[in-house]
């Protein structure tokens, strides 16, 4: 079994175009990473003489130092409700929001996302950019990027910011060696391949011509390398021989992802016998374990391990490793590495693994790559006369997503390499050292930066800060900030007894009621509705279900209302594309594509097109012949995670059932409590129809990651098949994919939101179209206060409140009663 890790966390929106110029600056010569100077573009006017640098904050910033709090605001904490936090209170190596939200009270970003999700900057803006630029060329080859950064803004400690901060923050998750959750190095920056890997552009050519010609399997099934443009058969064959220690850091990436993320599994029907400390205590338990979630393998009643390939071991005597588990994966796909792809717990593939111990091995560059050649930095005047700091980074073609990954949260280089003995190069960072990222890690548990608060202790499951007196914005109106940890379910009780003040419990008409009604515990409380970032679907497994014709059939039979009526009411509504509502690209008011039919007749028509045999007298519609149960009564088991009248879409799945059994067609419905760590293998596992939820997609509407469906392109994985349905469906369906693949690179082509409207108005009706994905609801979320211990009217409200801005995201301006 393997968990769903297609994740919508794609990238924002892009809503200001090419350059936001407000204020015009001129670059002065740059000092740039190769070492000699480069005359940059000059503005043609001559800049003014230059003036007094002063601080780059608001005139009338709050001051507690000159103006000091007063009443509940100066000795009372604010106390906020959070869930279980990991402890990795890091810009850099965060993993859970919990802890992404602790770090964000302390620290700030190069750019600020507005309430749309826009980037922004300015002297009034929680940004440490004063201004920021983007310019793409003529022929779209590159995009650039120019940072201008402000004067005199202080740490939390008193050190001030200054562009090495940033060049540290940048150059620390561009590092060989950073293993954090950012995708910073994703991005395609001049020279950002080069410095990860320590090679050079030339070698860099050589791989992807050795990667495109690709390897297959001969009839013995041993590997046959394809011939290669460029390159020798001789480096081809050193390439590939770094296969199997690829493979086994592809196969380790595995385990390591199913003892972060399933160890509570130990015990289980999928690794039983065993507890969880042994697991953790024993690598070959940790490697068999990881195996068996991923069905290479199974224990036995004696605690034995045996393998997918038949071997059996003991596991307190008998090595299990990751090269094991690389030979099982490769007894089972052979050299077919999209198959062995499919495997992958994380986003990089075999091929990249391959290329990484080839590089390590054979292609780095003497003396080590120092620096990025897209990422400069150096000095301007602007139209104010006063020189500021700039960072400038330059990416190959365009990337409209790119915008929302450059706006990193700027750490202080002068705290987080404080300690380290090791040498560090001119950007802070001592490039591709594993000691050094573990130095970094040491502070996890105490983070530093330019944020509102500074955090004093993690104690008890409660988040301690004091307020940041030197906070660019103006120190925050409460001293004492809490983060309090409350168990999920707990949230509303906790903030009725005050244990908390404000918090995020699930949306539910109850609580509106009980509020709005007054009653002795819920009378002061306080409320706000936002829309989910995210949406509910159906799903219907294309490779399971291939005939277009027949899941249109199966999409008629949904009534999608349902979902709003009979279970979250008021809280949600009905969406008719594969998209959450809350994007600009979402189209206004877009049609249903499959209007629901309750008398069946409009999926009976669908059936019969597509081949299918109904018997009137009998009331059974039959599998067409060729199909491997002609003549059978047609059946599909839709799955559910939890019993129907417990999920938003059981009472669709509940009536879709009547209607089809009108025109003969049987559907059985099942629970199955593991159904969404099945998805990555939907069809294997024999899911046919699902119902489950998209999280936080982000502001921007690349359909990319989930939508792509040629998987020479796309490396991740489809729950719904689309990959099988682009190299096996119908004319029709392969049509329909062809036109999307294109439409979405054509969506990625531009940083024009204006034109990217109506190409991706077209790709919705057509990822909506194909009906392997029946978007069914957008729910809402719900913030509750108390309102005697918060002012209210210092909290963000109404239209104020979005996905992407919370009641408390100008969390220095909010106020206690």
């Amino acid at each position: 079994m393997k968990t769903q890790t297609i994740k919508r966390t794609l990238a924002v929106l892009l809503v200001l175009l090419f350059a936001l110029a407000a204020v015009s600056c001129t670059q002065k010569p740059v000092a740039t990473p190769e070492g000699p100077e480069a005359e940059t573009p000059a503005s043609p006017d001559e800049p003014p003489a230059e003036a007094e640098v002063v601080a780059d904050v608001p005139a009338d910033r709050y001051d507690a130092t000159v103006t000091p709090r007063t009443g509940a605001n100066a000795t009372e904490p604010l106390v906020l409700q959070t869930s279980t936090l990991d402890g990795k209170f890091s810009p850099f190596f965060a993993t859970s929001a919990y802890d992404t939200d602790v770090d964000a009270m302390v620290g700030l970003g190069l750019l600020y996302y507005n309430k749309l999700g826009e980037p922004e900057a300015g002297i009034n803006v929680p940004s440490y950019a004063y201004d920021y630029t983007q310019e793409v060329s003529d022929d779209n080859s590159t995009s650039t990027y120019t940072f201008i950064l402000k004067n005199k803004i202080p740490f939390s400690d008193g050190e001030m910011m200054s562009a090495k901060d940033v060049l540290f923050s940048m150059y620390v998750v561009s590092d060989p060696m950073y293993d954090g959750s950012q995708t910073f190095y994703t991005m395609d920056i001049q020279g950002i391949d080069e410095y990860r890997l320590q090679t050079s552009a030339d070698v860099l050519e050589q791989v992807d011509a050795i990667l495109e010609a690709g390897i297959d399997a001969n009839d013995d099934g041993e590997m046959v390398i394809n011939p290669a443009s460029g390159v020798t058969e001789d480096q081809q064959k050193t390439f590939w021989s770094y296969l199997d220690e690829g493979g086994a850091n592809f196969a380790q990436e595995i385990t390591d992802y199913v003892m972060n993320n399933y160890l509570d599994y130990v015990g289980s029907e999928y690794f039983p016998g065993y507890e969880a400390d042994e697991v953790t205590a024993n690598a070959n338990l940790q490697t068999a374990f990881g195996m068996a979630m991923w069905g290479f393998g199974e224990v036995g009643e004696d605690k034995s391990f045996t393998d997918a390939s038949g071997n059996k071991y003991d596991p307190a005597t008998d090595t299990i490793d990751a090269k094991v588990y690389w030979a099982n994966i490769l007894d089972a796909y052979g050299y077919d590495l999209d198959s062995i792809n499919e495997e992958a717990a994380g986003d990089k593939s075999i091929q990249d693994y391959t290329q990484d111990a080839y590089i390590a091995n054979e292609g780095r560059v003497e003396g080590g790559v120092k620096s990025i050649s897209g990422i400069t930095s150096g000095t301007m005047t602007c139209d104010d006369g006063v020189e500021r700091e700039y960072v400038q980074i330059v990416l190959d073609g365009v990337d409209p997503t790119a915008i929302f990954k450059l706006g990193v949260t700027v750490a202080p280089f002068h705290y987080y390499t404080d300690g380290y003995a090791g040498e560090l190069n001119e950007f802070g960072v001592d490039t591709g050292n594993k000691e050094f990222m573990d130095h970094l890690k040491t502070k996890n548990d105490r983070p530093v930066g330019a944020g509102p608060y500074v955090f004093d202790e993690y104690k008890d499951n409660v988040v301690y800060y004091t307020a940041n007196d030197s906070f660019l914005l103006g120190s925050p109106k409460i001293e004492h900030l809490r983060y309090k940890e409350i168990t999920s379910g707990a949230e509303l009780d906790a903030t009725k007894t005050g244990e908390v003040h404000f918090s995020e419990p699930s949306a539910s008409m109850t609580i509106i009621n009980d509020i709005t009604g007054g009653a002795d515990d819920y009378a002061k409380l306080s409320y706000t509705l936002v829309d989910n970032d995210g949406y509910g679907y159906i799903g219907i497994q294309a490779q399971a279900i291939p005939e277009l014709k027949v899941r249109q059939a199966l999409a008629h039979a949904m009534n999608v209302q349902l979902s709003v009526d009979d279970y979250y009411g008021e809280l949600a509504s009905v969406n008719y594309r594969t998209m959450t509502k809350i994007l600009w690209a979402y189209p206004e008011n877009p049609d249903n594509l499959f209007p629901y039919d309750e008398t069946g007749e409009t999926s009976k028509k669908l059936f019969e097109e597509a081949g299918y045999k109904y018997d009137e007298t009998k009331n059974i519609m039959s599998y067409p012949e060729g199909h491997e149960k002609a003549g059978q009564q047609a059946t599909y088991k839709f799955t559910l995670p939890m019993e129907a009248n417990d999920h938003p879409a059981g009472s669709i799945m509940l009536d879709t059932q009547e209607v089809l059994a009108k025109i003969g067609v049987k559907v059985d419905i099942e629970v199955d409590d593991h159904l969404l760590d099945k998805l990555s293998t939907s069809y294997e596992s024999g899911i046919q129809v699902w119902a489950a939820a998209w999280g936080s997609g982000g502001v921007d509407p690349d359909m990319f990651q989930i939508w792509y469906s040629d998987p020479a392109v796309n490396q991740g994985q489809s729950n719904t098949g689309l990959f099988w349905l682009y190299q096996n469906g119908s004319d029709e369906e392969k049509a329909m994919l062809t036109e999307l693949n294109e439409l979405i690179m054509a969506g990625r082509a531009t940083l024009d939101p204006e034109e990217r409207k109506p190409i991706y108005k077209r790709a919705l009706e057509l990822s909506t179209g194909l009906a392997a994905e029946i978007p069914t609801y957008q729910r809402k979320n719900m913030y509750v206060y108390n309102k005697d211990v918060i002012n209210g009217d210092t909290l963000f409200s109404g239209d104020d409140v979005t996905p992407f801005q919370s009641p408390i995201s100008f969390i220095w301006n909010v106020e206690l009663n």
